[in-house]
């Protein structure tokens, strides 16, 4: 085996001296035949060293969704007792006036006044049915594995339903059905519930304290007080960034400094009001092109838009600006805006149609859309679901707008529905009310329990079921606040102040 010497000069000067040895081509083979671990680990390919090296998989599930710790208004709701209800339908009364008072009580020294009653009445709720089916084979059952199947199964299923009721909570419509009002599968939740007068529209506004305020005033005529709100994270972060800015002075301490403003509490003028940020509030509102679909469901509609001319239509003709005059959302008139539509049925969500576009010309015109639905299913889904995508953003998401039941299909098998832009894509919802057992609370038919299914295959089954509705006893009491800004505006209420870390890709 002969032996080179290879001189190089060093930084200093000095010569330093390598050895290179020049191997035989056998020992070349050899040690081209040398065990290695490598990185393959499909079995059919793992030769020599590889078929020797033993699996290293992690015992721990790495969760990439939301948990039962992204709750918000369901474990306040539970904190507050359930409610237990005795039927599918409970009853209740509401006291809804005292009896008039003022000049009319006064009376003469010899005389008596008209009889003055109390006015009431009886409101009821329909406890609706929730239910997941899970299965697992034996073979999953009696395989080594990093967890058990039925207990992920079983966890599963409590956090799909716990998610269920949390949004259904906010957003539940017993209307949407092909059947009579209130058939619906859904129970209805807080935006169906809050009467009219009660809901702010600050067409793609901040929340602001002044918004805040006005909210407590509203929920203070209805002789209540503002415990809390709920509202998506991004709407929380965007009511902080306002007060940013207020910081003119930074204490260090010895664990360091520490910046930024995250706004727990709001002191209104009728309540301290806890700010709640939820990450899954809003999850559903974005249309999801990649969801997996159920053979079962429903088949994509069609659709066509047109413009209909003074329809009432709330587009912005000019810029909305901020008061230094920063465009926070272009002008509505003369964009294209791009819609698609989504039937629901209660075997899942079809896929969505091809899109459409319309452009409104004036910001009192409104876009019809026909929305047919196919002949070639098995039954007529409860509604459509209809989204169109933001002019904020920029990006290429559809977010819900509204659903309209297919109750309201015409004798030509069509769906109407005229956008007059009342919900912004991609703006967000907030609602703020007491949160007290005798104005707010979730009633329960039957607890949540597990029924152990028939075994009819080589795998055994079970459903998780519970039977619940949300009962507002007092809607007064509760304010919703829509079309409300997201924090994926460019100046962030920082105007002047460097914002790089927002502009993203614009």
């Amino acid at each position: 085996m002969p032996e080179t010497i290879n001189k190089q000069v060093t930084s200093d000067g000095k010569k330093a001296v390598r050895k290179s040895v020049e191997l035989s081509p056998d020992a070349e083979e050899a040690l081209k035949s040398a065990l290695t671990a490598g990185y393959v680990i499909n079995p059919g390919d793992q030769v020599d060293g590889q078929a020797l090296k033993l699996e290293s998989l992690d015992q721990d599930i790495k969760n990439l969704t939301y948990g039962s710790n992204d709750f918000t208004i369901l474990p306040d709701l539970l904190n507050l007792g359930v409610t237990q209800a005795r039927s599918t339908v409970e009853q209740y009364v509401q006291f809804l006036k005292h009896g008039k008072v003022g000049h009319q009580i006064f009376q003469p020294e010899i005389g008596i006044g008209s009889v003055n009653s109390p006015d009431m009445k009886k409101q009821r709720v329909n406890l609706k049915f929730l239910v997941d089916v899970k299965q697992a084979s034996f073979a999953i059952q009696v395989a080594a594995t990093v967890e058990d199947a039925q207990k992920i199964n079983e966890e599963d299923a409590m956090v799909v339903i716990g998610k269920t009721i949390e949004w259904a909570t906010f957003f539940g419509d017993a209307d949407l059905t092909a059947g009579e009002n209130g058939d619906g599968l859904e129970f209805d939740g807080l935006e169906k519930l809050i009467p009219a007068s009660r809901h702010l529209d600050l067409r793609g506004g901040s929340l602001t304290p002044e918004v805040l305020n006005k909210a407590a005033v509203l929920i203070g005529k209805g002789f209540g007080v503002a415990t809390d709100a709920y509202m998506p994270i991004g709407v929380k972060a965007d009511f902080g960034n306002q007060f940013l800015g207020a910081q003119r002075v930074i204490v260090p301490t010895n664990d360091g400094t520490t910046a930024g403003v995250n706004v727990d509490h709001f002191l209104s003028a009728r309540g301290n009001i806890r700010l709640n940020g939820s990450t899954i509030m809003d999850a559903d509102d974005l249309l999801d092109e990649s969801e997996t679909i159920n053979p079962k469901a429903p088949a994509a509609p069609t659709v066509t838009a047109k413009v209909n001319t003074n329809a009432g239509g709330q587009w912005s003709a000019t810029a909305l600006t901020t008061d230094q005059g920063a465009e926070i959302q272009p002008a509505e008139v003369g964009n294209e805006f791009s819609y698609k539509v989504v039937a629901v049925g209660h075997d899942g969500d079809s896929l969505p149609s091809d899109a459409v576009t319309a452009t409104p010309a004036n910001a009192t015109d409104g876009v019809e859309l026909d929305i047919s639905l196919s002949a070639m299913q098995r039954e007529i889904p409860d509604y459509v679901a209809i989204y169109r995508q933001s002019i904020v953003d920029g990006d290429e998401n559809y977010y819900l707008i509204d659903r309209v039941a297919s109750r309201e299909i015409n004798d030509a098998g069509v769906i109407s529905f005229v956008d007059l832009n009342a919900t912004m894509a991609g703006s967000s919802r907030i609602f703020v009310g007491e949160l007290r057992h005798n104005v707010i609370d979730l009633m329960q038919f039957i607890p949540m329990s597990k029924i152990n299914l028939a075994v009819v295959t080589t795998a055994t089954s079970f459903a998780v079921l519970t039977s619940v509705a949300l009962r507002l006893s007092i809607p007064n009491r509760w304010v919703e606040i829509h079309n409300v800004r997201y924090n994926n505006m460019f100046d962030n209420h920082m105007e002047g102040v460097n914002l790089k870390a927002f502009v993203g890709n614009k």
